[in-house]
């Protein structure tokens, strides 16, 4: 069978990964200091609904370290400043790829760019997620912004990572409807809602290879 697809995949040019579904993907979380994707994203594998090994979560904060902790597993803090961020950076691929051979990558709210580099090494294996307010709303404080301007729809998107900051092919994608009542908190609360079953469903349909990308477009197949 692979001799076959190899066949094909060189007339046409074509590149390949064949899967028997035989060795689990071994995942990195990169996470700053919300705390709510980690969680959703701890709390689904130990209950079997992530089908990979969670190797490694990296932060440039400190502040998480006691929930890698009550999951056993290895927490690493490389803080980054304007000068440090290339060393630090270095020092995390070299970890990634040397110490614990990672395949997939969640930045599960981590607030650092990474560099064209990272994104080069790991391409089309980095998840991130954020709010679905950009280019509206971008800065800080996007749900206090939105709630000024009375917005109706809040949504979430997941996408694989490029060197086109929140611009590489979209994986999922979720909204939920916001009216006159909802505060700003209200909003705060659907949205991180959102992130995190957002991330998760992105993640879920990489760990079982069910995504194409081509063209900057992700075709995702169902489960």
């Amino acid at each position: 069978l692979d001799r076959g697809i190899k066949e094909v995949c060189d007339r046409f040019k074509m590149t390949y990964q064949l899967n028997w579904g035989d060795r689990k993907k071994n995942v990195c979380i990169m996470v700053s200091k919300y705390d709510h994707c980690l969680w959703e994203l701890l709390l689904r594998h130990r209950e079997g609904e992530l089908d990979c090994n969670l190797k490694l979560i990296i932060s440039n904060h400190p502040d998480l370290k006691p929930i890698a902790d009550s999951f056993n597993i290895p927490f690493e803090v490389f803080k980054i400043t304007k000068d440090t961020r290339a060393e630090q950076e270095s020092k995390e691929l070299e970890l990634m790829q040397k110490t614990y051979d990672i395949d997939l990558v969640i930045m599960a709210r981590y607030m650092q760019i990474i560099s064209d580099d990272f994104c080069r090494v790991f391409q089309h294996r980095v998840i991130n997620i954020h709010h679905s307010f950009l280019p509206a709303f971008v800065g800080g404080k996007p749900y206090h912004r939105a709630h000024e301007r009375g917005v109706k729809l809040i949504g979430a998107t997941a996408h694989y990572a490029t060197a086109d900051l929140d611009e590489g092919p979209i994986i999922e994608q979720d909204i939920t409807r916001i009216s006159h009542r909802d505060e700003v908190n209200d909003l705060i609360r659907k949205g991180r809602l959102l992130e995190k079953n957002t991330l998760v469903t992105a993640v879920k349909s990489h760990l079982e290879d069910r995504i194409i990308v081509y063209n900057n477009k992700c075709v995702v197949f169902g489960d």
